[in-house]
């Protein structure tokens, strides 16, 4: 058994790797003191430095790397923890901007592992440690022995329950919610809202992004019982402008003509939900005006509006899954490729509202491609395709996200008269493409436009980690599922 089937086997890939909160609260808590437990076996290593923790709905992964981005940029040394992957496990395991070796990984997973059953015989109440239990020991322990001056942390699921909820952050972080997870979270903002507000320690500052009026109430209501200073979107801090050009206003001043390496409104919202957190660390930490102009520009995250380009087509991979995320990709869209309409390459969780979805995406939608990646959770192409029933855009499906890319970027030019693929084209991506329906005119593509509009790949993570492997994107070589 390799060091990494040591993990998964602590895990169950239709539970995506997330363990307590999905056999409910009781479990959840058992999990916590299990966690603490655990954590405490590994030397605490959580205690060593101050760290960021943060939850939400959408956008938590970039607001990480943002706050990682401008937190690193003065030369301080910053543990990142997100989830989950895209190609490898260890990607979820950063510091200064280079994931975790191969070789430290499995030393860390084999250590990690041992000590987990150590527990476990010495207290079998506490029930059997997990696959995220793990992956945070190691990534504190990696981060402690990098010597990093701050950890940047991303929950899991909720917060409350979370596993990462056994630290104690130096400052909480929520990002914006919306209905997710509801048969673990609730069926309700407000029950979501209070699971996500679980992670605000008494007395530690939480830095707030906008938020529905019910879900405000509630983190404020539970910031005032935890006697946890606010620091609130749209109050205390506020931005203007575009990705491209920008002012923040908050306790650090006024910045101006700031810009975004992540493309689109909602990332310049995330990008001002980070310095706002920033601006609530310990004062040696917090970063400058340079450094915060670097940060914000230079920050990359693979399959968050990662752009590309193939025989001049524009294609896009955008890890969205939720209606707000879809909605602020439309949004993006629109803005980047004007009066262009897109083709859709969708392939989701089989747990995600696709309806609220699909709704949001359809405005930009020429053609749409339902599909499914490898992943045990993923949808079946037929319901994805169902949502568009009565639209005017072509719906096609494809068994996987190879075969949907090859659908995608076929065009005119590459197909004979006869409606057969070139020669040169018939074994794309180990698809056969004679045996794929002939792609769609320019004009039933993109209607109205000056040109045939991008193809754009969402639903998922793991839909956009296929097809970064398929275009053989840098960093996409090292999968390990």
């Amino acid at each position: 058994m390799s060091e990494l089937d040591l993990i998964l086997a602590r895990s169950a890939a239709d539970r995506g790797f997330v363990s307590d909160p999905l056999w409910g609260d009781d479990a959840a808590r058992l999990g916590l003191r299990r966690t603490a437990a655990f954590m405490k076996r590994m030397g605490a290593p959580q205690l060593a430095m101050p760290v960021v923790h943060v939850a939400g709905s959408k956008g938590k992964g970039s607001t990480c790397a943002i706050l990682a981005a401008i937190l690193g940029a003065p030369g301080h040394r910053v543990g990142l923890a997100t989830s989950p992957h895209l190609h490898t496990f260890r990607e979820r395991i950063v510091v200064g901007g280079e994931i975790i070796g191969l070789v430290e990984f499995d030393a860390l997973a084999a250590r990690v592992d041992r000590e987990a059953g150590d527990l476990e015989r010495e207290r079998p109440d506490l029930g059997r440690v997990t696959a995220l239990e793990l992956l945070l020991g190691m990534a504190m322990t990696h981060f402690t022995g990098a010597g990093c001056d701050v950890a940047v942390v991303e929950t899991g699921i909720g917060g409350a329950l979370d596993s990462t909820n056994v630290l104690d952050p130096a400052v909480s972080v929520i990002g914006p919610i919306e209905l997710e997870h509801t048969a673990i979270l609730g069926s309700t903002l407000t029950e979501i809202a209070v699971n996500k507000a679980g992670i605000i320690k008494p007395g530690k500052p939480v830095a707030v992004a906008a938020q529905p009026e019910e879900v405000l109430a509630v983190i404020v209501a539970r910031a005032s019982e935890m006697g946890s200073p606010v620091s609130l979107s749209g109050r205390d801090w506020r931005w203007s402008g575009s990705w491209r050009g920008f002012t923040a206003e908050g306790p650090w001043g006024r910045y101006e003509g700031l810009r975004s390496g992540l493309a689109g409104e909602h990332q310049v919202a995330n990008a001002c939900l980070a310095l706002a957190a920033s601006a609530l660390l310990p004062a040696g930490l917090r970063p400058g005006e340079w450094a915060v102009r670097e940060g914000f520009a230079g920050v990359r995250v693979p399959g968050r509006f990662e752009r590309v380009d193939r025989d001049g087509r524009a294609v896009v991979l955008d890890g969205a899954h939720t209606a707000g995320a879809a909605r602020a990709l439309a949004t993006t869209l629109g803005e980047v490729f004007p009066d262009q309409a897109v083709t859709l390459v969708i392939g989701m969780a089989a747990d995600k509202d696709v309806g609220r979805f699909t709704a949001a995406l359809a405005p930009v939608a020429g053609r749409v491609i339902a599909t499914r990646s490898a992943s045990v959770r993923a949808m079946d192409p037929e319901r994805i395709a169902a949502t568009f029933a009565g639209r005017s855009v072509q719906v096609d499906r494809a068994g996987s996200v190879a075969e949907a890319l090859s659908m995608a970027l076929g065009s005119p030019g590459r197909w004979t008269a006869d409606g057969t693929a070139d020669a040169a084209d018939r074994t794309a991506n180990g698809v056969d493409a004679r045996s794929l329906p002939k792609p769609a005119p320019r004009s039933a593509i993109a209607p109205g436009s000056g040109g045939v509009g991008p193809v754009v790949i969402t639903g998922s993570l793991a839909t956009v980690a296929e097809a970064r492997v398929t275009l053989g994107l840098p960093g996409s070589e090292e999968h390990d599922g």
